[in-house]
């Protein structure tokens, strides 16, 4: 047996195979699957963003509300005057520096769901000679860090004006 070539495949060439298909240019899905990535990571970024931005304040507050010395005279004064200057930093400066006394106590209980009526009692003797005592401070440090807490950030003020009106006073 002998090995004879053909002579009609020995002019053929050997199998060439098509070259490897590459990723590029990208299909239509891949490029709308990028899009659709790059943009819901973008609005996530921008989105954390502003939760992170409206709660600096109400970290600020509860950091400084927990910096507060309660052995001081003026605690109780100190505390209602955070509670103030927090509000007013989500709020309308006009709506909320102007309250005092019961109508400060009403708005404090309309921002929130559950009624502050301790904080508010505890507020309001911070004009009286005694000074509070030591138990009476820890629960105004408390209440209004629970305060701080659920109220902030204000909700609209269209839903507060109504909420405002039906809220007991204190």
């Amino acid at each position: 047996m002998s090995n004879s070539v053909n002579p009609a495949l020995a002019t053929m060439q050997d199998i060439q195979t098509p070259a490897e298909i590459g990723l590029w240019p990208l299909a239509y899905g891949y490029w709308i699957s990028l899009f659709v990535a790059i943009a819901v990571i973008t609005l996530l970024i921008i989105w954390l963003r502003k939760h992170r931005k409206a709660g600096a304040v109400k970290r600020a507050a509860l950091k400084e509300l927990a910096m507060l010395d309660q052995n001081h005279q003026q605690f109780a004064v100190e505390v209602s005057s955070l509670l103030k200057r927090a509000a007013i930093s989500y709020g309308s400066r006009e709506q909320v520096a102007q309250l005092t006394g019961s109508d400060w106590y009403k708005w404090l209980n309309a921002q929130v769901k559950a009624p502050q009526d301790e904080l508010c009692k505890l507020l309001a003797l911070r004009f009286q000679k005694a000074q509070l005592t030591e138990d009476e401070k820890q629960a105004l440090r408390l209440h209004a860090q629970s305060w701080l807490k659920a109220a902030l950030p204000l909700r609209k003020v269209d839903q507060m004006s109504k909420k405002t009106s039906e809220v007991s006073q204190c």
